[in-house]
Order: structure tokens, then C-alpha cells, then sequence
């Protein structure tokens, strides 16, 4: 007997780690939007935050760097089948991406952490010395995260449409969202990064749902269904 969807365990672990994106995501959002609206456009309004609300923000970025980058980790791991089965190009490759995006998000998040921390224990006459190359580095770092993912969302929902691993509603709004934070490559359309943000916190919470439900099929299975499809269709 085919077993016809990917292992439970892994799905349920999955839809918990998707769920854990979308949270990570309205952080995000929340502190940028509502708490401190300027921390990623003015130089000046982000070294106050950072000397008044130092701890908050290292806070805020191990949520939305370090902890999204674990599930990440965990919902990659849950979308595609391991090394000793059979695995498709699409599946491999939106894995890789799945692991460098998890890898960039870790190291733009350390970075943060330690910067801030390093800023904060500097003499008041050095700040201001050392605040723009800081500055730079941090917005350098963090410009770049909306397009990794956006590249990664559109392997995935590549792999899952080639596959018949989800419903197509779900595939194509995945394939959309990618599309979106792909273009934040772009200088001039930056502020697709929001709207990415904010679709892809439905689009985590969407996947998580079919996780958690263990509606989403391997690929090895749906391989051996459209097999067994064609081979119904020939005996007509």
C-alpha cells in the first residue's frame, strides 16, 4: 500500500512552525506599523529607539529573525521528502533555497543583536562615529530578506503545483506572494515588502491549516497516483 500523504508527525510539526512564521510576521509588522513606524527609514529616529529601547529591540529581532529562521527550518524540512526517498528537481531545489533563506535570516538577525548590543556599551562621543557604518550594515542586511523568501515561496509553490501536493487556490496565492517579494529586489518598488509581509502571513496561516489537517500529499505519492491514473485510462 502507497502511503498517501507526507508522514503526520512532520505535517503536524509543519503547520506548528508555519503558524510560527505568520507570528513571527505580525511582530514584525506591529513594532514597524504601530511602536516605531521610523526605525527603518530615519537614521536619527533608529539610534534613539536603539539607545532608549535597546533590549526591546534585540527582542524584537531574535522574534523575527532567529525564531522565524527555526521554523523555517521545521516547515521546510516538513515539504519535502528525505534523501532516501524519491525526491523531485522542484522539491530539492526549494529545500536549498528553504535552508540558505534560513541561513541569511539567522545571520541578519546575529548581526543585529550583536551590533546593537556592541553600540550600547560604546561611549556616548563614539556613537556617533560608529552609528552610520552600523546603520548600514543592518538596513543592508535587512533589505535583502524579502526577496530570498519571495524566490523560496515561488520554488515551493512551483514544486507543490507540479506535484498536486496542495489545493490550487492555495498554490497559485502562494506563486503570487512570491512573485510580490521577488520584486522587492527593485529599489523602486521597496514597498512591495509590506505587502509581501502582509500576504504571507495568510499564506503561512493557509499551509499550516492543511498541515496541521494532514491534507498535504508527498510527492512520491502523487507521483503513484497519476501513475496509477494513466494506467486506468490505457486498460479502457
Amino acid at each position: 500500500m502507497v502511503n498517501s500523504s507526507i508522514p503526520l508527525t512532520r505535517q503536524r510539526a509543519g503547520g506548528l512552525a508555519a503558524f510560527v512564521c505568520a507570528l513571527c510576521y505580525v511582530v514584525g509588522l506591529v513594532m514597524i506599523m504601530a511602536v516605531m513606524p521610523d526605525i527603518n527609514t530615519d537614521a536619527d529616529e533608529r539610534l534613539n529607539a536603539i539607545l532608549g529601547h535597546s533590549r526591546l529591540i534585540q527582542l524584537w529581532y531574535l522574534i523575527i529573525f532567529v525564531l522565524f529562521g527555526i521554523a523555517l527550518l521545521v516547515l521546510n524540512r516538513s515539504l519535502y521528502q528525505p534523501a532516501y526517498q524519491q525526491s523531485g528537481h522542484f522539491q530539492l531545489l526549494g529545500a536549498l533555497l528553504g535552508y540558505m533563506w534560513a541561513a541569511y535570516v539567522f545571520a541578519s538577525g546575529l548581526i543585529a543583536v550583536l551590533t546593537i548590543q556592541y553600540l550600547i556599551m560604546q561611549p556616548a562621543e563614539q556613537v556617533e562615529r560608529i552609528w552610520p557604518a552600523i546603520f548600514a550594515i543592518q538596513m543592508g542586511l535587512g533589505d535583502g530578506v524579502e526577496w530570498v523568501g519571495g524566490i523560496w515561496m515561488l520554488m515551493v509553490n512551483m514544486s507543490m503545483q507540479r506535484y498536486n501536493m496542495a489545493p490550487k487556490m492555495v498554490v497559485r496565492f502562494g506563486m503570487m506572494v512570491g512573485a510580490i517579494g521577488a520584486l522587492t529586489l527593485v529599489p523602486a518598488l521597496a514597498i512591495a515588502g509590506l505587502l509581501f509581509g502582509l500576504l504571507q502571513i495568510v499564506w503561512f496561516c493557509w499551509l499550516g491549516s492543511l498541515l496541521l489537517r494532514g491534507k498535504l500529499q508527498s510527492h512520491s505519492a502523487s507521483t503513484a497516483s497519476s501513475s496509477a491514473m494513466r494506467g486506468v485510462n490505457t486498460t479502457r
